[in-house]
């Protein structure tokens, strides 16, 4: 008989926190292999056992006994369909004591409402973005993103009912503007000012046929956007190249902008107190309502243009580039690449239509050029 059952929504190193650490752990998939083997041991032995009358004589078996039985969230696809939907029964063929799910799908969570009592739910705490951290961004960000002093003053703006904890929703966040001025990269940074790694999806990968099993559900094998939401550990989640899938999926994402919900067929992941940024590449606001729709773009908190790179952006750019690049070198090849000669010669070379990517391309390219060549005269 169950006498612990707890559900934990949230990622795995934290779940793994709460497991009991002086009893022996059963995964819900090694449990899966061992009823499978029992299943066609059965079958051959009941084809074998007779009695002297010529009846089958069963013996009946002692269930297993399993002290903790521990679900990992990508463990249910260990699982068949049925097996998930009718989780009780399957478990009830074993003595199970206690019960620890992470992120369990909705319909089996459903199946222990009568138990509701009994359950204890525990959800994981991300950090938040608070006034310390809008601070640092406000002292940092010149530094970190260069060339972009109003989106500074934009984002420092859209952040502070996040910081002074005004929001029961996700702040939703439009970056729009030219490849490599700095929209990921932001985004990034304050994943690293919150203190947790950035959750990242990038939705160029998605093709149609496999995008809409991901956004709104198919079975439960397969990747969800949802089951990632449930899993994720931060607070700042990065939708990169939204502009990229078809505006047919723009529906998905309504009610986790409105309300911090995001539910599909199998898993409903609560997503507050968290920034959402979504990239693009429009070159205008006016261009992202048009692509996007009213009733999507009326859904972002603040929409925020990235310009162009300018020649002064571009060269502090390549100035940070060439010293972060020439400092990763060893002692013998520091003294045939300098840092300042490495500068001059790739000044003339600058364009700004190839942003930040391609002035490390630039100094990457020219550093392996440079070593190259003392090779060769060796």
């Amino acid at each position: 008989m169950l006498k612990k059952i707890v559900f934990f929504y949230g990622p795995k190193y934290n779940f793994k926190r709460h497991l009991p650490k002086s009893r022996a752990l059963t995964t819900i998939s090694e449990l899966a292999i061992y009823s499978d083997r029992k299943m066609r041991e059965h079958t051959f032995k009941i084809q074998s056992r007779r009695s002297s009358d010529g009846a089958a004589a069963e013996k009946q078996e002692e269930r297993l006994s399993v002290p903790c039985l521990v679900a990992y969230s990508e463990q249910y696809a260990s699982i068949s369909e049925s097996a998930l939907h009718s989780f009780l029964s399957f478990i009830d063929q074993f003595e199970v004591e206690s019960l620890y799910l992470q992120n369990p799908p909705a319909h089996l969570a459903e199946q222990f409402r009568n138990m509701h009592s009994r359950v204890r739910v525990i959800k994981y705490e991300y950090k938040t973005l608070d006034m310390e951290g809008l601070k640092r961004i406000n002292r940092e960000y010149p530094q970190v993103i260069i060339g972009q002093e109003e989106v500074k003053r934009r984002l420092l703006t859209a952040l502070y009912p996040l910081a002074a904890n005004k929001l029961a929703k996700p702040l939703v966040l439009l970056f729009y503007g030219p490849t490599g001025v700095g929209k990921s990269e932001t985004a990034r940074y304050i994943g690293d000012v919150v203190g947790q790694r950035l959750f990242r999806r990038q939705f160029s990968m998605f093709h149609s046929n496999e995008f809409a099993p991901y956004l709104f559900g198919g079975r439960h094998t397969g990747d969800s956007l949802a089951k990632d939401l449930m899993e994720r550990e931060s607070s700042v989640i990065l939708f990169d190249e939204f502009d990229k899938p078809n505006p047919l999926f723009h529906s998905a994402f309504y009610q986790l902008f409105d309300e911090g919900i995001y539910e599909d067929r199998n898993y409903r992941a609560e997503v507050k107190n968290a920034v959402i940024i979504c990239t693009t590449n429009y070159a205008s606001a006016n261009e992202a309502r048009e692509r996007l729709g009213a009733p999507l773009f009326a859904r972002f908190d603040a929409v925020i243009g990235f310009r162009p790179l300018d020649d002064g952006a571009l060269g502090d750019i390549l100035k940070r580039s060439c010293r972060e690049a020439v400092c990763k070198l060893s002692d013998w090849e520091r003294k045939i690449v300098s840092e300042e000669d490495l500068y001059r010669s790739l000044i003339p070379l600058l364009y700004g239509g190839d942003g930040v990517r391609g002035v490390k391309r630039l100094v990457r390219e020219k550093i392996s050029e440079t070593l190259l060549g003392d090779a060769l005269r060796r």
